[in-house]
C-alpha cells in the first residue's frame, strides 16, 4: 500500500531545517521525498493521496530512557503527583482503595508522591501509612523511582525486621529514637524491596502494557526503552512479543550487575522480534539530586559535608564496564551527580588505555545532570553520548536552587556545552517519572525555566531544531538505527508523526502547547487524536 503526505511542513531531520513539499511511502517504508509532482510519478495509480491541511510531519519521536513496564504498572497505581500534603497522601489512597475494592491483604501502591512539594517537607513514614490501612501492604513509590515508603505490614510481609543492615548502595530509614525501622527505603534497598514484592498477574500486566503503548504512541513516540531488565521482566517481554503485543519498537537493556548471562543466553534477542529486542546493558552509579542521593563532587548545601554516595568503587565498576565491552554491548550508566559522571568516564577512560585499539561500543551516560564541560570533552574523545533529563531544569530546578545553589542547579543538564562540542545529545523523560509528553521536554531544553519562574542557566539553551535532532536522529544514533530510523529518508522506516503545528515556527514558550495529531508506525497510524487538530 502506497501513500503520499503533502501540503504541510514535512521537517526530514535529515539537514538543518530542511523541508520537502512530499512524501511516499510503501508498506513500511519512506521511498521518495520531495516535489509533489515527482511523487506522483514515481506512485502506483491507486495510492492514497493524504493532504496533512498546513500540519507538520516529522520523524516518529525516540525515547532514549524510559521504564516501559514501569509506565505499564503506573496505569494501575494511585497517582500522588497532585498531593500536597501527608493528608492529601492518606485521601487518595483510601479513594483509591475503595473505587479499585482491594482486598485486605492484597498490595497497594501509590506513585509519584514528591518530599519535596509536601506542605511537611519530608518523607511519610510508616506510622502514618499505618493510620491509612493496616489490612493492606501499602508502598509509595517517590517521584524520582530511588526510594520510597511502606507501612508495617509490608514490612512484615516481605520479612523485614529491625535486626536487617543497609544492603551496599542503599539505606533502611529509622526512626532516630528508638532505632526501629520507620519504613524508609533508598536506592538498593528500595530497588530490592520492589523487586522481591514481585509483579501482577500476567494477563493484567499484558492489558496494561496495551495501554502503556498508547499512551506513548499519544504522544509520537514509535520507539520505546525498557530502561532495565531482569530475569523476571525479560520472560514478560518475550511472553509480550510472542503474543504480538507490542505495536512500537521497543528497545530493552538487561541489569548488568545481576543478569548478564540473560544477554548472552539470548543472544539472538539483539535482533527485533515482534518488535522487542535486547540493545545491551544498564547499571546505577548513583541516586537521585532531588533526593540528595546523587553523588556529587561539592557536598549539598546545608548537609555537614554530604556528597550522596556511588553505587560502585573504581574497581568494581572497572570489572562491569570490561564486561560489557568483552561481550560486544553498549553500556548504559545511570549518573546523575558529577561525581558519578567522573567516575563513569574515568574507568572507560581506563580500560580503553589499558586495551589499545578496543571499541567502546557508544556507551550512554542516562541523565548526566551535574556533567562538567571538562567531563564532556572527555565523553567526546571515548564516543560517550549523554542522555539528558533535561526537564529536571521545570520539575525540579527550584529544589535544585535548594539543595546546590542557584551556580550549581544552572548548570544541570549542560545541553548547549554537548552540542557544540559535538556529542550526539539525546533527551528523554524517564517515564514514569514524568509523563512521556516529549513536547515539554522540547519546552523545557529551549526556555530552561523553573516552576516558579526562575531562568535556570539560560546560556544552556538549545534551538529548537537541535531539541528536536535529540528527540529523533540522535535517538535513532543511539540505539545504532540511524540507517533505519531518526530522518525522513528514502530507504528507512515510515516511522511518522504529524503536529499541529510546526515547532521551528512556534514561539518558544507555546512549544508544550503542540498537539500530536497522529503517529505512523511502520507505515500504519497506531494513534490518531479523536480532537479536530488543525495546522496553521
Amino acid at each position: 500500500m502506497q501513500k503520499i503526505y503533502f501540503n504541510g511542513d514535512i521537517i526530514t531531520m535529515n539537514d538543518i531545517n530542511e523541508t520537502v513539499p512530499a512524501i511516499l511511502i510503501e508498506d513500511d517504508s519512506i521511498i521518495f521525498t520531495g516535489e509533489l509532482s515527482k511523487a506522483i510519478k514515481i506512485a502506483n495509480e491507486d495510492v492514497e493521496m493524504i493532504d496533512l491541511e498546513g500540519k507538520t510531519m516529522l520523524p516518529g519521536f525516540i525515547d532514549s530512557h524510559s521504564h516501559f513496564t514501569g509506565v505499564a504498572n503506573s496505569l494501575g497505581q494511585c497517582d500522588l503527583k497532585d498531593a500536597k500534603s501527608f493528608m492529601q497522601i492518606k485521601e487518595k489512597i483510601i479513594d483509591f482503595i475503595k473505587i479499585n475494592k482491594i482486598k485486605e491483604n492484597d498490595w497497594v501502591c501509590a506513585f509519584n508522591y514528591d518530599h519535596n512539594n509536601l506542605q511537611e517537607h519530608c518523607h511519610p513514614d510508616r506510622f502514618f501509612l499505618d493510620t491509612i490501612s493496616t489490612k493492606h501492604p501499602i508502598i509509595l513509590i517517590h517521584v524520582s523511582s530511588h526510594m520510597g515508603v511502606v507501612n508495617t505490614l509490608a514490612l512484615k510481609k516481605m520479612n523485614i525486621t529491625n535486626d536487617i543492615s543497609d544492603p551496599e548502595g542503599g539505606h533502611y530509614g529509622r526512626d532516630v529514637n528508638s532505632g526501629e525501622l520507620n519504613g524508609y527505603l533508598e536506592e538498593e534497598a528500595f530497588i530490592e524491596f520492589n523487586k522481591q514484592r514481585g509483579m501482577l498477574p500476567i494477563e493484567k500486566l499484558l492489558d496494561l502494557m496495551k495501554k502503556a503503548q498508547d499512551l506513548y504512541s499519544s504522544n509520537g513516540i514509535t520507539t520505546v526503552q525498557e530502561g532495565m531488565v531482569n530475569r523476571q521482566l525479560f520472560q514478560l517481554l518475550k511472553l509480550a512479543a510472542s503474543k504480538k503485543i507490542f505495536k512500537l519498537d521497543l528497545i530493552g537493556y538487561i541489569d548488568l550487575l545481576k543478569d548478564r548471562d540473560l544477554l548472552i543466553d539470548n543472544i539472538e534477542n539483539k535482533d527485533y522480534h515482534n518488535h522487542f529486542r535486547i540493545g545491551g546493558y544498564k547499571i546505577f552509579l548513583d541516586g537521585s539530586p532531588q533526593g540528595r542521593t546523587a553523588w556529587m563532587i561539592k557536598p549539598y548545601l546545608n548537609s555537614q559535608g554530604y556528597c550522596g554516595y556511588p553505587q560502585f568503587s573504581d574497581d568494581q565498576l572497572y570489572q562491569l564496564i570490561a564486561q560489557a565491552i568483552e561481550d560486544h554491548q553498549q553500556l548504559l550508566a545511570h549518573c546523575n551527580g558529577d561525581r558519578a559522571c567522573q567516575q563513569y568516564i574515568s574507568q572507560f577512560e581506563r580500560y580503553l588505555n589499558n586495551y589499545q585499539g578496543a571499541k567502546s561500543y557508544d556507551p550512554v551516560m542516562i541523565h548526566a545532570q551535574l556533567v562538567t564541560k571538562e567531563q564532556l570533552d572527555k565523553m567526546k574523545k571515548i564516543q560517550m553520548i549523554p542522555s539528558f533529563f533535561i526537564a529536571h531544569t521545570f520539575y525540579w530546578g527550584d529544589v535544585h536552587i535548594e539543595n546546590l545553589g542557584y551556580q550549581r542547579a544552572s548548570q544541570i543538564s549542560p545541553a548547549k556545552t554537548a552540542f557544540n562540542q559535538g556529542l550526539k545529545v539525546t533527551f528523554h523523560n524517564d517515564s514514569p517519572v514524568i509523563s512521556c509528553d516529549l513536547m515539554k521536554t522540547i519546552w523545557c531544553a529551549v526556555n530552561r525555566k523553573t516552576k516558579s519562574g526562575i531562568d535556570l542557566g539560560k546560556e544552556e539553551t538549545v534551538t529548537v531544531y537541535q531539541a528536536l535532532q535529540a528527540i529523533t536522529i540522535n535517538g535513532a544514533y543511539m540505539y545504532h538505527e540511524e540507517n533505519i530510523k531518526g530522518s525522513l529518508v528514502a530507504g528507512k522506516k515510515a516511522d511518522l508523526v504529524i503536529l499541529n503545528q510546526n515547532p521551528l515556527k512556534t514561539e518558544p514558550l507555546n512549544l508544550d502547547k503542540i498537539k500530536v495529531v497522529e503517529t505512523i508506525k511502520d507505515g500504519q497510524t497506531v494513534y490518531k487524536s479523536e480532537k479536530n487538530l488543525t495546522g496553521e
